[in-house]
């Protein structure tokens, strides 16, 4: 081996072991970010209700899917394993939506002969520090699960294109599985990847065939035609990994063969959705572009960037991942629900366009002292994305008007939308931390009541969500969501504690034997809650 050979294996090790040390911080970090003080973010009434759920299959083995409202089954399958190893806890719930989190990092190594040495940790560390990626994956809800589903497919698509070993299309259509099991938006998924697989073969076999000029209509099909021969997979493989996809919605729908309905129940939520037409929750179609230029500027600038790189010499890899992108962020823009979760299943993409980006002007700079120079911007960029990442998520975790981001002051200045528009970032009708200060008052005032009064919790509040979840231990607590009528005398209230909204507030102070206690608690924008508690003093 000549010198100059022998020193470029030394680099060549010499990159792979920093790009794996680089890659291991990026996951503690993942780690860190979605596990570290996981309940100090109040419950949002979405899980609220995904929380009676489980509750009902931890306490009655009991869950059957309901396609009219809610999402698939997975959620609750995996959340309850957890709540065997850590019991009825805030980290049981959510410990299901930060693994995924953390997966879909994990997953990005899967890539890394795609990515290179430089792209694979920069794509990493974005996915890691992503304020949007993380502020979902402590969540109780479908989403992160369902977008790490979204890019276990694609890695293992790709990886058994170029391998044609089973285990990647093992974890392809494992992965399918589960996500038409979590969530029925799965077929737009499945629709935009489809697309973008086609689109990329086309403009690839294009630019081929034109720099050849050999290009021609008939030319383009035929050898789009042998592409898409060359990469189906054998009779033996295809066979297995649609057992493979049925058995898994099988078993979830069926609630493990003790609902039969619910598998039919699954094909009837997909024609619902597709024709379902809400009025709410819509916005305008620049709605998600919005929050990415004020919450992830970075994956936005490097999104455009690596498309620059792959419309001039991508691969056809590349060139599917950024139709990908693309594909996912206008069909969520075109459809008129919009809601800020929905954007993890192009923000993922998007983590991984921004490394190819990454690494690509590294690997374009002539110099030394320029790829350094660039280095220390990529490390600039992910210590702000780290710092907003922070913000959002420990410190304005409810902040429901939406006040972090990039440049804000400026953003004000300018009277941009986004930056004045509340409802332009990831809180969402969240609910309020003021909601644990009044769990506790509660608890409080229960413990100084005798046992024998000791009856429950009447929650005569309209809005209630999520206190059903935070409220668990009290069995005898009555979610009535309005207070007892009354027949010519006072209402008979045998629950000594009550929540009421305060636009209740006058028919419980014309109540004898209540004082309300001094604070209002405020659920979320809109909904404030007060405390009445049975007065014995009074009564007696």
């Amino acid at each position: 081996m000549s010198n100059n050979k022998a020193v470029e294996v030394i680099e060549a090790r010499h990159e792979k072991l920093v790009c794996a040390i680089i890659f291991i911080l990026a996951i503690i970090a993942a780690v860190w970010l979605r596990f570290a003080q996981i309940g100090v973010k109040p419950f949002h009434h979405d899980e609220g209700v995904n929380s009676y759920f489980l509750l009902n299959l931890a306490h009655h083995g009991e869950y059957k899917y309901d396609p009219t409202n809610y999402h698939g089954p997975t959620l609750y399958y995996f959340a309850r394993v957890a709540m065997l190893i850590f019991g009825e806890t805030d980290l049981a719930l959510r410990f299901t939506p930060a693994l995924f989190g953390t997966l879909a990092v994990l997953m990005v190594w899967l890539l890394r002969k795609r990515l290179g040495p430089i792209g694979t940790p920069v794509a990493a560390f974005l996915m890691a520090l992503s304020p949007g990626l993380v502020y979902f994956s402590r969540d109780f809800i479908h989403e992160m699960s369902f977008g790490c589903f979204s890019l276990g497919i694609v890695v293992g698509a790709w990886r058994y294109a170029e391998s044609k070993k089973f285990i990647w299309l093992a974890l392809m259509s494992f992965s399918a599985g589960l996500l038409f099991a979590t969530k029925e938006t799965a077929i737009v998924t499945a629709v935009v990847l489809i697309v973008a697989a086609i689109c990329a073969a086309v403009w690839d076999i294009t630019r081929s065939l034109v720099k050849q000029n050999q290009f021609t209509p008939a030319a383009l099909v035929s050898e789009l035609w042998r592409n898409i021969v060359g990469v189906l997979p054998s009779p033996d493989h295809a066979l297995t990994a649609l057992i493979i996809f049925v058995a898994i919605n099988i078993f979830f729908y069926s609630s493990f063969f003790t609902n039969a309905k619910g598998l039919s129940d699954a094909v009837e939520s997909v024609v619902m959705w597709t024709g379902r037409r809400s009025s709410e929750h819509v916005k305008g179609f620049w709605y998600y572009f919005g929050i990415l230029i004020k919450l992830e500027l970075p994956l936005l600038v490097g999104s455009l960037l690596a498309g620059i790189f792959v419309l001039w010499r991508g691969t056809r890899f590349w060139l599917f991942v950024a139709a990908w992108t693309l594909g996912m962020a206008l069909a969520y823009s075109i459809i008129g629900y919009k809601t800020p979760w929905l954007m993890i299943s192009f923000l993922i993409p998007m983590t991984i366009l921004s490394g190819y980006a990454a690494g690509q002007i590294y690997g374009a700079l002539p110099l030394t002292s320029l790829r350094l120079a660039w280095t220390l911007a990529l490390v600039i960029v992910l210590l702000f994305n780290a710092r907003l990442a922070w913000k959002v998520n420990f410190v304005k975790h409810d902040d429901n008007g939406n006040s972090s981001g990039y440049f804000t002051g400026l953003g004000r200045k300018l009277e941009f939308k986004p930056y004045l528009d509340g409802l332009y970032g990831y809180a969402y009708a969240q609910t309020d931390r003021d909601i644990l200060q009044l769990v506790q008052t509660v608890k409080d005032e229960a413990d100084k009541l005798p046992s024998r009064n000791h009856t429950g919790i009447l929650v005569a509040s309209p809005d209630y969500w999520p206190l059903p979840w935070y409220l668990r231990d009290y069995d005898q607590t009555a979610f009535a969501g309005s207070l007892p009528a009354s027949a010519g005398g006072p209402p008979n209230i045998p629950q000594p504690i009550i929540i009421a909204n305060v636009s209740q507030q006058s028919e419980m102070d014309g109540l004898p034997g209540w004082r309300a206690l001094p604070q209002a608690f405020t659920l979320r924008p809109g909904v404030e809650l007060v405390v009445y508690v049975r007065d014995e003093t009074q009564q007696q």
